[in-house]
C-alpha cells in the first residue's frame, strides 16, 4: 500500500473530532446530542483498526515503541500541563492538584473537568494492544469475528463493576472491550469499506436509515443512549426495551459508513484548497482531543455559552496549540540526532 495519506480518512477524522467538540460544547442534551454520541467515538476506534497489522516475529517492543509509548508520553505531558493549568485558572488547592496526578495515572472515569476526555486515550491504547494480540495469535478470520462479538456481548452484559473497593476500573478497562469490537471491525473490513464508500446503492439506504432513526429518536419513539466513558447504554423502541448489543452492532457502524462516504465524495468533488485545511485538522485530532475540553471550560467561565461559537474556538485554538506542540517535539528529536559520520 502506498504511504500517501488517504484524503477521505483525514476528512472523516476531522468530521469526527468536530462532532466530539460540538457534543462537549452542547448544553441541551436533546436528539442531536444523543446522535453525536452514537458514533463520534466509535468512528475513531474503527479508523484505529484500519492500518493495524499482526506483530511479526513477536516484535512487541517495536510495536510498543511505535504505537503505544508515543501516545503514553503525550498523555502524561498534556495531562500534567492541563492539571497545572486547571490549578491556576480554577483556583484549586495544591492537595487537590497533586492528587490529580494520581488520578491521571489511574485514568478512566476518575478524570474530569479539563481532563474529562482523557479516558479516550486510555481506552484507545488498551484497544490497540488487545486488538494487536488478537490479530497476531488468532489467525482465523472467522475466529476473530467471533472474538469481536464475544467481547461486545460480555462487556455490555453488566452496568458497573468495582475494582476492589474502588468505584471505577483503572483506565476504563471494561470499556476497552467495547472499543475492541469497533477496532476489530475496522481492521477486518477496511478494504471492504474502501469499496463501500463509493457505492451509492449501499450508502443511500444507510443515509436514509440514519435519517429515519434520527427522526424516531426526536419523536421519542426510538430511544438509544450510548455513552462509552460512563458505560451508560440503553435501547428501546416505543418504550419497549431492546437488546443493547443489537443497537451497538449496527447503528454506529451504519452512521460511520455514511460519514466515510460523505468524506470520500467531499474529497472527490471539492478542490484541493478546500480539502487541505480540513485534512490538516484531521491530522491533528489527538491534540484537539486532548485540549478542547479545557478551552470549552475556559470559554464557559469567560461567559461564552453558544455551542457553535465554542466549537469553532475550541477546534481552532487546540489545532494551533497541537501544531505548536508537534513542531517543538520535532525540534527536540532533531536536536538529539547525531550528525552523520563519513
Amino acid at each position: 500500500m502506498s504511504k500517501k495519506r488517504i484524503e477521505w480518512i483525514d476528512v472523516a477524522k476531522a468530521i469526527g473530532i468536530v462532532a466530539v467538540v460540538f457534543g462537549h460544547a452542547m448544553t441541551r442534551h436533546g436528539t442531536m446530542f444523543h446522535f453525536l454520541y452514537w458514533w463520534h467515538m466509535p468512528i475513531f476506534f474503527i479508523m484505529g483498526g484500519f492500518f493495524l497489522k499482526p506483530i511479526i516475529n513477536n516484535n512487541w517492543w517495536g510495536f510498543l515503541k511505535k504505537r503505544i509509548i508515543p501516545l503514553l508520553v503525550s498523555y502524561f505531558i498534556c495531562g500534567s500541563f492541563l492539571i497545572l493549568l486547571s490549578h491556576f485558572i480554577r483556583g484549586e488547592s495544591w492537595s487537590y492538584t497533586l492528587f490529580y496526578f494520581v488520578r491521571l495515572a489511574y485514568g478512566g472515569r476518575t478524570l474530569n473537568n479539563y481532563l474529562s476526555v482523557f479516558w479516550y486515550i486510555n481506552v484507545y491504547l488498551l484497544a490497540l494492544l488487545f486488538t494487536s494480540i488478537i490479530i497476531t495469535y488468532v489467525k482465523n478470520r472467522e475466529a476473530q469475528i467471533i472474538v469481536a462479538f464475544i467481547s461486545l456481548i460480555v462487556s455490555t452484559s453488566y452496568k458497573h463493576i468495582y475494582f476492589f473497593q474502588w468505584k471505577y476500573v483503572p483506565w476504563d478497562v471494561d470499556v476497552a472491550f467495547i472499543a475492541l469490537f469497533f477496532m476489530l471491525f475496522g481492521y477486518l473490513y477496511f478494504h471492504k469499506i474502501q469499496q463501500i464508500v463509493s457505492d451509492l446503492w449501499i450508502i443511500v439506504p444507510c443515509a436514509l436509515i440514519t435519517l429515519w432513526i434520527f427522526w424516531e429518536q426526536h419523536m421519542d419513539r426510538f430511544n438509544f443512549g450510548f455513552f462509552l466513558k460512563s458505560k451508560i447504554i440503553h435501547a428501546s423502541y416505543h418504550h419497549i426495551p431492546i437488546s443493547r448489543v443489537s443497537y451497538i452492532m449496527f447503528i454506529p457502524i451504519i452512521i460511520c459508513l455514511v460519514v466515510f462516504s460523505f468524506s470520500y465524495y467531499f474529497c472527490k468533488l471539492m478542490p484541493q484548497f478546500v480539502i487541505k485545511p480540513i485534512q490538516l485538522v484531521g491530522q491533528q485530532t489527538l491534540g484537539i482531543m486532548f485540549l478542547h475540553k479545557a478551552i470549552i471550560d475556559i470559554l464557559d467561565e469567560a461567559g461564552y455559552d453558544g455551542a457553535i461559537v465554542e466549537t469553532i474556538f475550541a477546534v481552532l485554538i487546540s489545532f494551533i496549540l497541537s501544531i505548536g506542540y508537534a513542531y517543538i517535539k520535532s525540534k527536540i528529536k532533531s536536536s538529539k540526532r547525531w550528525p552523520a559520520t563519513k
